[in-house]
């Protein structure tokens, strides 16, 4: 047999065995798809996994800011987890909306996100750590930005936030009203930012 009839061979056996293959497991109920998909990104690894709720995708309130206030805007998320509202806030507000709302999570000059999710407790408490970015931010876009996560965060039942410095240490947060609140905060601490 000479090299050209062994790889023809060895295709056919390939192009056998993946037909077998594929009709194994679309027997068994997987699924197969047409195209790929892009994987999810834009966000670091966060230091403790946290856990997804659904993997089915529905429409999740997403909060952006629009002037000095936040709008929630329904958006469709597969990931119902803090990361993948992290994502969903990195990834801005819809095109149509672009030009009324915006994101203030991620750094204009680095990309580089300006909270992170340091973790999720069982009972749903969300550890969100501040970078150096997020401190270089006027105090006003601060409260817009934690008042983001917030609400987004509350809106797949993740609440109260806690942020952290680099040290995993609870830092005060500045609230609308000037009062600084010490430990974990909620929406209804930020309600006033919401538009009308």
């Amino acid at each position: 047999m000479d090299a050209v009839s062994r790889r023809s061979g060895r295709a056919r056996l390939l192009v056998l065995v993946l037909g077998l293959l594929t009709l194994l497991l679309t027997g068994c109920g997987v699924q197969l798809q047409g195209e790929a998909e892009p994987l999810a990104g834009g966000l670091p690894p966060t230091a403790s996994p946290t856990p997804t709720q659904t993997a089915t995708e529905k429409d999740t309130s997403i909060y952006f800011v629009a002037g000095r206030q936040l709008e929630g805007v329904p958006e469709p998320i597969s990931e119902r987890s803090a990361d993948g509202i992290m994502a969903a806030l990195a990834a801005g507000p819809p095109v149509d909306r672009q030009a009324q709302l915006r994101s203030l999570l991620l750094d204009p000059l680095t990309g580089a996100p300006l909270l992170i999710v340091a973790g999720v407790t069982p009972s749903g408490e969300v550890y969100v750590q501040r970078t150096d970015g997020y401190l270089t931010l006027p105090a006003t876009d601060q409260i817009l930005l934690t008042g983001q996560v917030v609400h987004s965060m509350n809106e797949i039942d993740l609440s109260p936030m806690v942020m952290v410095d680099a040290s995993g240490t609870p830092v005060p947060i500045t609230l609308p009203d000037g009062r600084v609140a010490e430990g974990g905060v909620t929406a209804d601490d930020f309600a006033s930012l919401l538009v009308g």
